[in-house]
């Protein structure tokens, strides 16, 4: 039992740049609770979580040669509970994922504590760190339900690793150490599987509790969990869209001797509102959140409008350099980024035949090696097969047809894998972020600023 729980406990490793710009780490535990979940504690990650240059990363099978790293991607928080749901984009070969029990712990139960204590330190192993296993027993549940005592010895590194029963049950969480001056290591507290579910819920996750008895989950409640990390891909696309859009807007308010037509002016500021939620979705620099604040102030004074433009192409330009950081790109988000600014200009007919058929081919490699829908690859070669007879025809209505094709790639939202989609090694080249016994991929996709 203990051997399939250890395959799936994960090694977190949390890095950022502090304000020197040097690159700053720490590390803890956690456990899959669905094929793309995994749980921890946010004073894990707490850290790494407003600062920029974040990269959070966990490895399978630590310890073994069986390990691979790849990085993960926080969707919901508690800071209140002390809980963090991350996620992984595809799933993962031989991992487990681990039953949380429906049913509080009975006082004298065992219970069998998993993490990596002290990290690395202790275990330089270049696989990684082994997986500890600590035995002990339920003291006592207390705060109605939502804590659990355990004599069991633990360990800083252990937080976030999961606390199973005789049965292989998840009945709670490692989070901290207590005791007194004269013992402070007599017992562990443990987040009970119940605060966990209620956390999973509000987080809409569709993980479910496992009967008594069961030692993983029935036909019900196996599930694959939300598409991992979609919220964030879609918030990059659509922020891209929505800072392109803004610019061109607001270029047509430069010219003070016409007037400003109203409605366009509450589009621009409907845009110019979207585009700060995205970018606080995103957790943005602040000083561009409160750039996109400035246009909506510019806009809503309509005094002196035509500044408006100026701010909204600042703000476009310094975006690209957050998120792109030049022409590479390092990740999925970023390359969303990129696209959504494309098919923004794709559907209002701002082509340039010749270097768009570039970037469209660019965004094509990119869709078949993330295992994009077959609706986008579809769209993407239409829109293609439109550019060539552009180029070479000089067809009018080809244009048509883009801007078709290109608000249908609008609907769908996003690039990225299809739900459930097994990881190839094609897969790994785009990313970079699966790695063969902790080396890092080298492969990189080349986006143009758009």
């Amino acid at each position: 039992m203990a051997e399939k729980l250890e395959s799936g406990v994960v090694f977190i490793h949390v890095e950022w740049k502090d304000s020197d710009a040097a690159i700053q780490d720490s590390w803890g535990s956690g456990f899959f609770v669905s094929e793309h979940e995994i749980l921890t504690n946010h004073h894990v990650v707490a850290e790494a979580l407003s600062r920029p240059g974040t990269r959070i990363t966990i490895r399978t099978h630590s310890g073994t040669r069986h390990t691979q790293r790849y990085e993960v991607y926080v969707e919901a928080v508690s800071e209140a509970d002390d809980l963090a749901l991350l996620t992984v984009r595809k799933p993962l070969a031989g991992v487990q994922h681990l039953s949380l029990g429906a049913e509080e712990p009975a006082k004298n139960s065992v219970v069998l504590g998993f993490g990596f204590p002290m990290g690395n330190i202790f275990d330089p192993n270049p696989n990684g760190p082994g997986v500890a296993v600590r035995r002990g027993y339920v003291s006592r549940v207390t705060h109605d339900g939502a804590t659990i005592e355990a004599d069991m010895n633990i360990d800083h590194g252990m937080s976030g690793g999961p606390a199973a029963n005789g049965e292989g049950l998840v009945v709670g969480m490692v989070s901290s150490m207590g005791g007194s001056s004269d013992n402070p290591t007599a017992f562990a507290f443990l987040i009970s599987a119940k605060t966990i579910m209620q956390f999973l819920q509000t987080a809409g996750s569709e993980v479910m509790a496992a009967k008594p008895g069961d030692t993983k989950p029935t036909a019900g409640t196996q599930v694959t969990g939300p598409r991992p990390g979609e919220r964030k891909l879609r918030s990059f696309f659509s922020l891209g869209m929505a800072l392109r859009l803004g610019t061109l807007i607001t270029s047509l308010f430069e010219d003070r001797s016409r007037a400003v037509d109203p409605a366009l002016v509450q589009t621009a500021k409907r845009n110019a509102g979207n585009a700060v939620a995205y970018l606080r979705e995103l957790e943005a620099p602040a000083g561009l959140i409160s750039k996109g604040e400035k246009i909506k102030q510019v806009l809503e004074a309509g005094e002196d409008i035509s500044q408006a433009a100026k701010v909204s192409a600042d703000l476009e330009k310094q975006c690209d350099e957050w998120a792109l950081s030049g022409e590479v790109v390092d990740s999925l988000e970023r390359l969303n980024y990129a696209f959504g600014a494309w098919v923004q200009e794709m559907s209002l007919g701002l082509i340039d035949a010749a270097k768009d058929r570039e970037t469209c081919r660019m965004f094509q490699t990119g869709a078949e090696l993330q295992k994009a829908p077959e609706a986008v690859l579809s769209l993407l070669t239409d829109i293609q097969k439109a550019l060539v007879a552009i180029h070479e025809q000089r067809s009018v209505t080809s244009k048509d047809v883009i801007a078709k094709k290109a608000e249908a790639l609008i609907s769908i939202g996003f690039l990225g894998p299809t739900a459930g989609a097994a990881a190839t090694t094609a897969d790994k080249t785009i990313r970079g972020d699966a790695t063969e016994q902790g080396r890092p991929g080298t492969n990189r996709i080349k986006v143009p600023v758009p």
